[in-house]
C-alpha cells in the first residue's frame, strides 16, 4: 500500500503420503487393551491453506501485525476405532478380548483447522527496550470414526503474550517474557466430556560482555499447568554460561555451560487422538556442564 503499510495474501498446496506404519497390514499387539493395524489402502493427503497478513511499521518504531489463516485436508488420514463386545479372533495368533479397542487408519474429509494473530510493538525508551504484545488463537477439528460412527475431536488454543526486550547496547542484552496457553479439547461425541487446562511459561534470558571480553549468560525459565490432573508438577529451568571472547574483532570464545541448575527439569506434552487426549511425561536430559569453543564467520 505504502511504506508503512502493507498486505500478503498467500496460497499453499501439498500433498503428503501416508507413514510406512499406516500402510503396513500388520496387527500392533503390544499393548493388550490397545490393538492396532495399517490400512494398504490408504490415499494421500492433500491440504489447502491461505493466509492473509497486514503489517503496518512507523517511523517510531511501532508495529502491528494482523494475521489470519485456514487449512482444509482433503483424505485426512484419521482413525477408526471400535470397542470388541465380545472375544474376537483378528488372527491364528492375535485375539481382540472383549472391552479391548482395535484402531484402523481410513481416510476421511472434513478436517480443517483456523489460526489467528494480533501483535503490538513499541519502544519504551525509558528503559530502552521494546514491549511486544500478541494474542494468537488456534482451532482445530479432525474427524474420527468410534464404534461406526463418525465423530468430530476439536481442539481450542489461545494463546497471550508479552516480551519486554532490550535495546540498551550490544554489551549488555536482556529479554522477560510470559505466556499462557490455554487449552480446551473436547468430543462432538459427548458434549460434558472435556479436557481443558492452563499452561503458563515466564522466561528471563540475559547476556552480558564485560571487562577484557568475558561473557556471562543465564537463562530462567518458569512453566507451570493449572487445571491438569496428572500429577505434573510445576519447575523451573535455569541454565548458566561463563566465557572468554579472543582473537580478531573476537570471533572466537570458549566457554563452560551448566544445564538445569536447579535439577528440575521435565518434559511434558499433550496429543488429541480418536475420541481420547493423551498426556505423555518423557524422561530428559539430567543436569550436566559442558565446554564449548565457538567461531563466529563474518
Amino acid at each position: 500500500m505504502d511504506r508503512n503499510n502493507s498486505f500478503q495474501l498467500r496460497y499453499r498446496s501439498k500433498s503428503s503420503s501416508p507413514s510406512v506404519t499406516n500402510l503396513q497390514n500388520v496387527i500392533d499387539n503390544s499393548n493388550p487393551l490397545f490393538l492396532s493395524t495399517g490400512n494398504p489402502n490408504l490415499d494421500q493427503q492433500v491440504s489447502h491453506t491461505a493466509n492473509l497478513r497486514y503489517l503496518r511499521t512507523t517511523k517510531s518504531g511501532q508495529t502491528f501485525i494482523a494475521m489470519v489463516g485456514a487449512t482444509i485436508q482433503q483424505d485426512y488420514v484419521a482413525d477408526s476405532t471400535f470397542v470388541a463386545r465380545e472375544d474376537i479372533t483378528l488372527s491364528p495368533t492375535v485375539t481382540l478380548n472383549k472391552g479391548s479397542q482395535f484402531t484402523r487408519p481410513v481416510n476421511l474429509d472434513g478436517y480443517y483447522s483456523l489460526q489467528s494473530m494480533l501483535t503490538y510493538g513499541f519502544p519504551v525508551d525509558f528503559i530502552r527496550s521494546n514491549i511486544n504484545l500478541s494474542l494468537s488463537a488456534n482451532y482445530a477439528n479432525v474427524p474420527t470414526i468410534f464404534d461406526g460412527i463418525e465423530s468430530r475431536t476439536r481442539e481450542l488454543n489461545l494463546i497471550p503474550k508479552i516480551i519486554i526486550g532490550s535495546n540498551i547496547s550490544k554489551n549488555l542484552d536482556f529479554t522477560a517474557s510470559y505466556s499462557a496457553g490455554i487449552n480446551k479439547m473436547f468430543s462432538s461425541l459427548d458434549n460434558t466430556a472435556g479436557s481443558d487446562y492452563v499452561t503458563h511459561t515466564a522466561a528471563a534470558k540475559l547476556g552480558w560482555t564485560f571487562f577484557w571480553g568475558l561473557t556471562f549468560r543465564s537463562t530462567f525459565n518458569y512453566i507451570g499447568y493449572t487445571g491438569l490432573d496428572t500429577g505434573t508438577e510445576d519447575y523451573f529451568l535455569w541454565n548458566l554460561s561463563l566465557g572468554k571472547k579472543f582473537l580478531k574483532n573476537n570471533a572466537a570464545e570458549i566457554r563452560i555451560e551448566a544445564f538445569d541448575v536447579l535439577k528440575q527439569n521435565q518434559a511434558f506434552t499433550h496429543r488429541t487422538g480418536s475420541n481420547y487426549y493423551d498426556y505423555v511425561s518423557s524422561n530428559v536430559l539430567q543436569p550436566y556442564a559442558m565446554i564449548s569453543f565457538v567461531y563466529t564467520i563474518r
